[in-house]
């Protein structure tokens, strides 16, 4: 995993092992590439590699429940995040 850039923003981006880009935002967000770009506008597409949470409606409303993705604030923890996916997946 190797640091390609920095935006003025605050957002790392990575290229990892496989040839992906990975990127922590500051907002909380880890998303990562696919390895084919998109069919029709031929742009990366990425995907958020945060943890989910579901959280149940109220009861008397509806039956289900919503997907909430769970933020990470700390920026080291978010960094350690991409390397976990990198090792895991990117072989």
């Amino acid at each position: 995993m190797k640091l390609i850039k920095v935006t003025k923003n605050g957002s790392l981006h990575f290229k990892l092992s496989d040839g992906r880009i990975g990127v922590t935002y500051e907002s909380g967000y880890v998303r990562v590439s696919t390895k084919q770009d998109n069919y029709y506008h031929k742009k990366p597409l990425m995907y958020q590699i945060n943890r989910q949470r579901k959280d149940w409606y109220k009861p008397g409303t509806e039956y289900g429940y919503n997907t909430l993705r769970v933020l990470i604030p700390n920026h080291v923890d978010r960094v350690r995040r991409l390397i976990d996916f990198n090792e895991e997946n990117c072989k």
